[in-house]
């Protein structure tokens, strides 16, 4: 394993992040689910470092050189996490994602570090997520 998915823990989302690790060819990731994916590591104090700590773990006992942040729009976690206003989710998730990227990378100096965003959409079928989106 040398690669670790950090992603949100919404069930919704796990056929997109499963899509993702298969695309990217790391079936055999390790993955760090929590309400709202990277959002933990935006928020400074107990939180960070607690994730940061598992992830420095995971890091060196799995040998991991990637790191995927995944985060997908219509998240509970981001709307709690701003009291319910409204907001542009696109922006504000891309924001962070890129953030968290630098974050890590000046954290853990050998690893790589790749972001995604899953959105949502509607279509003839119903709602639903559509494939993740590489952020850059």
């Amino acid at each position: 394993m040398t690669a670790l998915f950090i992603a949100c823990s919404d069930g919704r989302v796990a056929p997109c992040l499963s899509a993702l690790q298969e695309a990217e060819d790391a079936l055999d990731a390790d993955r760090l689910l929590v309400p709202g994916g990277p959002l933990v590591l935006t928020r400074p104090g107990t939180e960070r470092r607690v994730a940061l700590d598992c992830i420095r773990t995971t890091i060196e006992v799995h040998n991991v050189r990637v790191v995927y942040l995944v985060s997908h729009q219509d998240c509970p976690a981001y709307d709690r996490a701003l009291g319910g206003l409204g907001f542009d989710q696109q922006e504000l998730l891309e924001r962070d994602l890129l953030r968290v990227k630098t974050l890590l990378e000046n954290t853990f100096a050998d690893i790589e570090v790749r972001c995604f965003l899953v959105p949502w959409r509607e279509n003839g079928g119903g709602l639903g997520f559509a494939a993740a989106e590489p952020v850059e």
